[in-house]
């Protein structure tokens, strides 16, 4: 644990200057700091795959194209700042969105990622559910996380489906990171417990989907009514 925490502290500091209080764009932030950070936390980790920056959720627009007719124009899917996925079967489980620079708090663009997040997360369970029918009492079991970065707080969210066809969405911890030069190494150890506490919550999540994907069911459940639609965004038609 100590370790970690010196790296930790290494990413905030890489050259003695303090990142959270400079004038950056949302992108230096996340460059600078938190791929640091999921890099850091999930090195160890080989199957799975971070990718980065404004990247398409691919299961969002394979949900989306699979309604649309011949002439319709398709969609790309909706982009993340983050995506987490298994690296074997290129499975989405979990995003992270990081809202503004730290400098630069906007209450709307929080409240508008927080929606995105637990709109990202349902379309997630949605298609592992079609895309791998199995026992619904395994895929109950299921959490996925999205991961919400705003004016110096990390928002850790979930959203399961206990109950065919009911959706919870809830706020499973939130927590600040240390942003007082001389107080960075008393705040440390409790910002890399909580970090573990993230990387042990999404190493979970991976291991109840692959449980999962992987079973011999007695039964499946291949009812799909209970998927409930998403609206991704409006499609603008082709009129060429």
């Amino acid at each position: 644990m100590e370790e970690a925490v010196s790296g930790v502290g290494e990413n905030i500091f890489p050259d003695g200057r303090n990142l959270f209080k400079e004038e950056q764009t949302e992108y230096d932030y996340i460059i600078r700091f938190f791929s640091r950070v999921y890099i850091m936390l999930f090195k160890d980790r080989t199957l799975l795959k971070c990718n980065w920056g404004e990247k398409t959720l691919r299961c969002s627009a394979i949900l989306l194209n699979r309604s649309l007719k011949d002439d319709d124009r398709r969609c790309s899917g909706n982009k993340i700042d983050v995506i987490m996925s298994i690296l074997d079967i290129g499975l989405e489980f979990s995003t992270l969105e990081v809202s503004g620079s730290p400098s630069k708090p906007e209450h709307t663009h929080f409240a508008g990622d927080r929606n995105k997040t637990a709109k990202m997360l349902k379309i997630i369970l949605n298609y592992i559910y079609i895309k791998y029918p199995g026992d619904f009492e395994k895929f109950r079991r299921i959490k996925v996380y999205g991961v919400q970065i705003y004016d110096h707080n990390l928002y850790i969210y979930s959203m399961c489906m206990p109950f065919a066809g009911i959706y919870y969405f809830k706020l499973e911890k939130m927590f600040s990171y240390p942003t007082i030069t001389f107080l960075i190494f008393k705040e440390l150890p409790i910002f890399a417990s909580n970090l573990w506490m993230l990387r042990d919550l999404i190493t979970s999540s991976f291991n109840s989907i692959l449980t999962y994907i992987t079973s011999n069911p007695l039964q499946i459940d291949n009812d799909n009514t209970m998927i409930a639609n998403v609206e991704i965004s409006p499609q603008k038609k082709n009129h060429n």
